[in-house]
């Protein structure tokens, strides 16, 4: 009867399967609603948007409100033609 009681190593072995087990079912869980609710492309869509813009336009504002002031959508009345 007292040798069962001080042997624990099998406890300590079914105990750290078992956590092995909820560990990595939880893992799996967590990893499949981030990929569910697209978590990742999110992070990076949306800050990319404004990234965008400011790489187009030279502007932090909105595209449409960036594309008016930047240089080349302006008409600067340069002909090609050196007579007009």
């Amino acid at each position: 009867m007292m040798k069962s009681l001080r042997n624990r190593r099998g406890q300590f072995l079914i105990e750290t399967v078992l956590m092995m087990i909820i560990t990595i079912g939880l893992f799996v869980f967590g990893m499949g609603k981030l990929r569910e609710g697209k978590f990742l492309a999110k992070l990076i869509s949306g800050p990319w948007e404004k990234i965008a813009v400011m790489i187009e336009t030279g502007t932090w504002e909105t595209r449409a409100a960036g594309v008016t002031k930047h240089p080349n959508t302006r008409d600067r009345g340069i002909s090609l033609d050196p007579g007009q």
